[in-house]
């Protein structure tokens, strides 16, 4: 039987995916959580064999029996993928999520969805989305779960996902207090709000929104940890839902439940360097604003001020393609 380990990190978005694949493959696996040094946790290190940036007393060990294959995720934990690959003298097989920072020759299966820039090869296998979905199971709860507290809420309930920064596009106050009043006076002029953020929503946005609701309408404050974060249980009772571009996850998650949903893109803000970067003959390496045209130009998605929400079918799910992928090459027949 083949042995199969999933390198997971702090990131609960790429964590999804990787483990959503691995449920998909059909076979045994084992998670293994890295726990990253603080001072890595957001530096950007070169791409190498090595454990250097891992806090090894936090996370779990990695010890042979060596592993058929590893899937993970980033550039952080493709170093630890590529340390196991040469410890166990080119055994192990690597499946990478992403486009690589570098050492790409290294890898065995390059996952990429549509904003990444990558050349096409044997070795790369092109997504449309992020393999995330809220399962079944967790909405059917959290719908239980938060039915009496949005049974008080005037119908139609209008769900706003706030993420934060992405790049040049800044979630600033201002933006923020325009698609609000922009749902205000418009498409959910009836019926009630329900504001939710998230860990990137800068306070002065936070604020904005606040002072702006209407008595029907209703904020969560996102907190490290909170029991009472409302997230899926809006995903299970909200009847439209309008998101920022900047996050994946939600974005994602929403459109796989197939309800009507509305992408707010911050407005782009580029430093001189940055503007004359853009004049420059290439593309970045990632796009995220690639993923919100994808479900616009799919139908799965409307943009905001473009017309009103209207119910869309799922964008397609890649999870069963993918996991067929990884199950080949976990049993060497790739």
């Amino acid at each position: 039987m083949a042995r199969i380990w999933v390198l997971t990190g702090a990131k609960i978005g790429d964590n999804a995916q990787i483990v959503r694949a691995a449920d998909a493959i059909g076979l045994p696996y084992e998670v293994k959580r890295i726990v990253l040094s603080p001072e890595h946790e957001t530096a950007k290190p070169k791409v190498e064999a090595s454990l250097h940036i891992v806090d090894q007393e936090k996370s779990d060990r990695l010890d042979p029996p060596w592993p058929d294959l590893v899937i993970t995720i980033g550039r952080r934990l493709s170093m630890v993928a590529l340390w196991i690959k040469e410890r166990s003298g080119g055994q192990a097989r690597i499946v990478l999520f992403n486009a690589p920072k570098g050492r790409a020759e290294a890898f065995d299966l390059i996952v990429a969805p549509a904003y990444y820039t990558i050349a096409d090869g044997p070795r790369v296998c092109r997504i449309g989305l992020p393999l995330i979905a809220a399962g079944e199971a967790r909405i059917e709860g959290a719908k239980a779960e938060f039915a009496a507290a949005f049974a008080r809420l005037a119908r139609p309930l209008d769900v706003l996902l706030l993420g934060g920064d992405m790049g040049a596009r800044k979630l600033g106050p201002d933006f923020a207090l325009s698609t609000l009043r922009t749902m205000q006076e418009s498409y959910a002029r009836d019926g009630s709000i329900y504001v939710s953020t998230s860990r990137r929503t800068p306070t002065a946005a936070v604020e904005a929104v606040e002072k702006a609701l209407r008595p029907q309408d209703r904020l969560y404050r996102w907190r490290e940890g909170a029991a009472d974060n409302p997230y899926f249980g809006l995903l299970a009772h909200g009847d439209r839902f309008t998101v920022t571009s900047d996050s994946l996850s939600m974005l994602t998650e929403v459109a796989r439940l197939g309800r009507p949903l509305v992408i707010a893109e911050p407005p782009e803000r580029r430093s001189l360097a940055g503007r004359i970067a853009a004049l420059l003959p290439f593309r970045p390496a990632r796009d995220l604003s690639e993923a919100a045209d994808y479900l616009i130009r799919g139908g799965h998605a409307g943009k905001l001020g473009s017309s009103p929400p209207h119910a869309a079918k799922p964008p397609p799910d890649d999870t069963q393609r993918v996991a067929l992928r990884l199950r080949q090459i976990a049993l060497g027949r790739d």
